[in-house]
């Protein structure tokens, strides 16, 4: 008879699970979107190097108005 009182009261509140939940997903969302951020920006910075070094002011350009997006995009300072 104690279980089922157990488990009615654990049922009436289940405010503290779902809140462990809603903090996991979001360390999960922003460690995965840092991990993403890091990929584009190595990725993007690789392409600027290569325009530096080929002398091609274009894509140099093009290249640093889409590091800027993308650091606006992950809102970096």
């Amino acid at each position: 008879m104690e279980n089922n009182n157990y488990f009615a009261e654990m049922m009436k509140s289940p405010m503290p699970r779902e809140t462990e939940k809603t903090v996991i997903s979001e360390f999960i969302d922003s460690f995965l979107s840092d991990i993403l951020y890091k990929k584009e920006k190595a990725a993007l910075m690789e392409k600027i190097d290569l325009s530096l070094d080929q002398g091609d002011r274009s894509a140099f350009i093009t290249l640093s108005n889409e590091l800027n997006r993308l650091e606006k995009t992950y809102k970096v300072s």
